[in-house]
């Protein structure tokens, strides 16, 4: 009797042990992975600042919308979690400016902190992602359809120039806030599509493609999540979209971090 106290015991004290180093290493890896976030504020911050913000040279096209053909009666938490193969409650790591074409995107890297819909294994790992709006250069973003550089009629002379804008349906998180989407597996739609994301470092193994990102896109600012594209905050859409709107209610009661 006295041996299988002894015995019980031990495997208590080995148990505790086990748990202390888990939780240690856990807590080192949130250590690191917040001494990462603050290192990549800086970086982007910096080229951001060094940057012409275009957001308001082109006033027109920077008014939110809601995206056409978005039936609010169609939507629900059930539909938002099987419209992606996953849906997750991840932290923006970083973003970086791809390299500069026609269509603004930002090479996004989430940190999965809940998996809310499909495979768990993805939760606690990183994956990229693009975003749309960002940095690039004047010559790309004032370019007509023709071909011409109407740049100057903004106030751009220089197409070379560095410039931020965001798209105003998907305006950029800042890096460190927590994000709600629906993600699905990068499948490229030819061969120039595949090596154009390859020379971002985009590949069919580690990015992620949001779905919807007009419509079913949240983030956490001021400690609730908001949908990310303004034109559902306003008054008569918060009460014109109740389903949408209604699942950032959901979530803000519901997740926590």
């Amino acid at each position: 009797m006295r041996k299988l106290s002894w015995l019980i015991l031990g495997l208590g004290v080995l148990l505790l042990a086990g748990c202390s180093v888990k939780n240690n290493q856990t807590e080192q890896q949130a250590q690191k992975l917040q001494q990462t976030i603050r290192k990549n504020q800086k970086v982007w911050q910096k080229q951001k600042s060094a940057a012409v913000n275009v957001n308001q040279k082109d006033l027109a096209p920077f008014v939110a919308t809601i995206p056409t053909g978005y039936h609010d009666e169609d939507m629900s938490l059930s539909r938002f979690k099987n419209g992606s193969q996953l849906v997750v409650q991840a932290q923006v790591v970083n973003l970086q400016a791809e390299k500069p074409t026609l269509v603004t995107e930002t090479k996004t890297t989430l940190y999965i902190k809940k998996v809310l819909a499909g495979n768990k294994d993805y939760q606690g790992k990183t994956i990229k992602t693009e975003l749309s709006g960002g940095l690039t250069t004047a010559k790309f973003k004032y370019t007509s359809l023709e071909g011409e550089y109407i740049g100057k009629q903004y106030g751009v002379k220089n197409p070379q120039t560095e410039v931020y804008n965001d798209n105003p349906n998907s305006p950029l998180p800042k890096i460190g806030q927590t994000i709600i989407v629906g993600l699905n597996p990068f499948r490229p739609e030819n061969e120039h599509d595949l090596k154009q994301h390859q020379e971002n470092g985009l590949t069919t193994k580690n990015f992620y493609v949001i779905n919807n990102p007009d419509v079913t896109y949240w983030v956490k600012r001021d400690g609730k999540y908001q949908l990310n594209n303004p034109a559902f905050s306003k008054r008569d859409n918060v009460k014109k979209y109740p389903n949408l709107n209604g699942l950032s209610k959901y979530f803000n009661q519901h997740l926590n971090g």
